[in-house]
């Protein structure tokens, strides 16, 4: 955890870095609850310790009164999204952490999951299949800090 905590420090210098603030454990349960999933341990500690966090030209969502940067609501747009047939859906075992630039999402895989606690990249253009992934958040976040 301590890896975690020096990681989610390290945004705090990049240009533009905001977040909304700590999050209780009810109000994590609640956006559990909504997506009908358990959010991985290191995930749960990003979202008490800062709720979201945006920098320039990047976000991870968790909770943000902006629609746009609150993962519940990002994942449940993208589960109700009419997509053509040749398509892959979001799986339902996780939740969307950021829109990627060029057409997709990154995905963070929830405790449900055989994937618990990875993270992976879908995009558009290979037609919602994975692109990339991360073993762990905190390899996630050290990807993040390098754009």
């Amino acid at each position: 955890m301590n890896n975690l905590n020096e990681i989610l420090d390290k945004f705090k210098g990049k240009e533009g870095f905001e977040c909304s603030g700590q999050l209780s454990d009810e109000s994590i349960h609640i956006m559990e609850s909504e997506l009908g999933i358990s959010f991985p341990k290191q995930y749960k500690i990003f979202l008490k310790k800062y709720g979201y966090i945006e920098w320039f030209g990047h976000t991870i969502y968790g909770y943000a009164e902006d629609d746009d940067y609150h993962t519940v609501v990002c994942t449940m747009e993208l589960r109700e999204d009419d997509v053509p047939d040749n398509f892959e859906r979001i799986s339902n075992e996780g939740c969307v952490l950021e829109s990627y630039g060029g057409g997709g999402y990154y995905f963070l895989y929830s405790d449900e999951s055989e994937r618990s606690g990875q993270v992976a990249l879908f995009l558009d253009e290979l037609f919602g299949k994975e692109a990339q992934s991360w073993s762990t958040f905190e390899s996630f976040l050290e990807y993040m800090l390098s754009l």
